[in-house]
């Protein structure tokens, strides 16, 4: 079998590809675009610890995304490298909304499981709704103290409505004052926490 031609020149673009590909693909991943990861490159299944039962062994079968695409040769010949690129933007796309799709049914799994859900009944949203789904999320700090709350993700045709909730909530003095308690006590969590670990460690 013959070698290409220009074998560098190929290695280099096959890789561009592949990263404009990744990085497309993580467009679509939304809150867990900025999620850390790593490669697991045996096994079909991840055995963990869970945070709150180190003793208590977890199990996760890995779930499969894959994208398919033919290209004719009488096709390929004729294509630009706009053309390629589109493709493979569009390819992208369809593989980082499967991988999103994935992470919120493990998301939805996992919150189901350790019961930690607010059901609000088929009541509308309320400040003490979002009250109790903030006391149910864990909150880091960083090195001043500071909160880090984490990304909220909703149904962009609920957007107005938590707008005005969040705005009522800011000149509500009561939900003022549970929000600050509900900080402390998870400030009081985390530190403890990362003081464990440093034991641990």
């Amino acid at each position: 079998m013959a070698l290409p031609k220009y074998p560098e020149l190929k290695k280099s673009l096959e890789s561009m590809i592949l990263k404009y590909f990744e990085d497309q693909a993580r467009e679509e991943l939304g809150p867990f675009k900025d999620v850390r990861r790593f490669q697991q490159h045996e096994g079909r299944m991840l055995v963990h610890n869970t945070q709150d039962d180190t003793d208590r062994r977890k199990e996760t079968t890995f779930k499969e995304a894959k994208v398919d695409y033919a290209i004719k040769y009488e096709d390929l010949v004729k294509m630009k490298p706009e053309n390629v690129l589109a493709l493979v933007k569009e390819k992208a796309a369809e593989f980082g909304g499967q991988q999103a799709r994935i992470n919120y049914q493990v998301l939805h799994e996992t919150t189901e499981e350790t019961g930690n859900v607010v059901d609000a009944n088929g009541q509308p949203m309320s400040i003490d709704l979002f009250l109790d789904t903030v006391s149910k999320i864990s909150i880091s700090f960083d090195k001043f103290g500071n909160p880090q709350m984490p990304t909220m993700v909703i149904h962009p045709s609920q957007s107005e409505i938590y707008r005005k909730l969040i705005e009522d909530a800011e000149h509500d003095e009561g939900a003022k004052k549970r929000m600050e308690a509900i900080i402390a006590e998870k400030k009081k969590e985390y530190y403890a926490e990362q003081a464990s670990r440093k034991l641990v460690d």
